[in-house]
């Protein structure tokens, strides 16, 4: 029999989330679930083993997956090691690690390893496919799977156009496969896997060190520092350091987010913050947007509620919807990473 975990058959609709998170991490292995919105969360998760692979299919309200320093040393030498290889469906999702962040879009793959703090955040849904690969049956070495871990691979990439279809398949029908053939079968996804590892490391080798690497870590940090600037635009980054704009954007093309992208995202974070601090019923939506550089309420407004799932004010008023919920919806990537004494 299939796995299955769903809300739908949950007792008590009030510890929903509880149960959800519970049944997650004795499926898959342990995480901290983090829901966004008041409502009871839905969802439904689907797990079927072949061999040593384990294919996960999860169709989920928004949600946010951490595991952080103290998770992973807590399950040292009990929990087994994974390299995750996510097919990301239509609402695309924000994975960070090893202080990177791609923004994945829809049917594009992505990496991560279990064994390291990490971040996958689902703000608009979770519709994904993903295969747990023992990270002792890959045979690559540490410094290639860091390189490769958090960036985007797009689905018409050599090994990527083979490996993602089949991952979807088999997710779907490896409960069928005949018993002589699950062995070898498991066998040669984990051969693709480890390919894709290499075949992207190398493509990548020196972007996490170098000239490249250090220019982007300055831009993030210039773009951290003049969050509050309504001027701050690609632009005015390439300006500020003497590069082109094209330049600028090549920058940021390994790591699947646009530079616009990553100034809206940091200074919506940044009001969610604020907005969440303890004095917040004094402070005006409009003020602390002005703060963070949006112009223009209604637009802020609109950014705020499709990221957040509420309109600023609401999560004001209702400290991030704690009021309605017993665990607080993700309010962010970067609040988590902070809360988990992540890099």
């Amino acid at each position: 029999m299939t796995p299955v975990i769903d809300t739908a058959g949950f007792p008590d609709s009030d510890n929903r989330m509880r149960r959800w998170s519970r049944a997650v991490s004795r499926a898959t292995l342990p995480v901290t679930v983090t829901p966004y919105g008041a409502r009871p969360l839905k969802g439904r998760m689907t797990t079927r083993r072949l061999g040593h692979l384990l294919f996960v299919t999860t169709d989920a309200d928004p949600q946010c997956f951490t595991r952080g320093r103290r998770r992973i040393a807590r399950g040292a030498g009990e929990t087994e090691g994974y390299v995750v290889v996510a097919v990301v469906g239509p609402t695309g999702a924000l994975l960070e690690q090893g202080g990177r962040t791609a923004d994945i879009t829809a049917g594009s793959l992505a990496i991560w390893d279990t064994e390291r703090p990490h971040v996958v955040d689902f703000p608009h849904g979770v519709r994904t496919t993903v295969c747990l690969v023992p990270r002792h049956t890959l045979g690559v070495r540490d410094d290639q799977l860091e390189r490769v871990t958090a960036t985007v691979i797009e689905p018409d990439s050599p090994v990527a156009a083979v490996l993602g279809p089949l991952l979807v398949t088999l997710a779907e029908t490896a409960a069928d496969c005949p018993e002589h053939v699950v062995g070898q079968l498991a066998c040669n996804v984990t051969d693709l896997v480890a390919t894709l590892v290499t075949e992207r490391a190398a493509g990548d080798a020196g972007s996490t060190t170098g000239p490249r690497y250090t220019q982007a870590r300055e831009v993030r940090a210039y773009v951290d520092r003049n969050l509050g600037d309504p001027g701050l635009c690609p632009d005015a980054i390439a300006a500020a350091h003497h590069m082109s704009v094209r330049s600028l954007h090549k920058l940021f093309e390994g790591e699947g987010i646009t530079v616009s992208r990553l100034i809206q995202r940091r200074r919506l974070e940044a009001c969610a913050r604020d907005l969440l601090r303890g004095d917040s019923s004094e402070q005006t939506v409009s003020g602390v947007a002005r703060r963070w550089g949006f112009t223009n309420p209604a637009h802020f407004s609109r950014l705020f509620r499709a990221a957040y799932g509420m309109p600023p004010s609401e999560w004001r008023d209702t400290q991030g919807g704690a009021e309605t919920v017993a665990t607080a919806p993700a309010p962010s990537v970067r609040q988590l990473c902070h809360a988990l004494d992540l890099p």
